[in-house]
């Protein structure tokens, strides 16, 4: 898993918690420490899912902080044209990830 990932302006780190620093989640974006978790101990699949997943939500955060706070709900095509273009981006930026990603 690599260690940094650039979104957009901001690089991420990225760190590994054990259930016992992290019981409620198996991944979670600080978005003001600039920090994805991803917890330890996952299936390599399930990791990798995680970092996705959290990927999108460090995509998505700057355009659309109302979803996180529970005021609005997002249409499929809206994110859909929200997160593609940063997620190619990230990718494009992160040759490491995608290295991870695709073993």
């Amino acid at each position: 898993m690599p260690h940094t990932i650039k979104v957009g302006p901001h690089v991420y780190t990225v760190v590994r918690k054990s259930t016992a620093d992290a019981p409620e989640n198996m991944g979670n974006s600080d978005f003001d420490k600039v920090e994805i978790m991803v917890r330890k101990g996952l299936r390599k699949s399930k990791a990798q899912e995680i970092l996705v997943h959290e990927l999108l939500h460090t995509c998505t955060y700057p355009s659309f902080t109302g979803v996180y706070e529970g005021e609005e709900k997002l249409m499929t095509e809206e994110f859909v044209n929200a997160v593609a273009p940063v997620l190619l981006q990230v990718l494009k930026d992160n040759p490491k990830l995608v290295e991870y990603l695709c073993a």
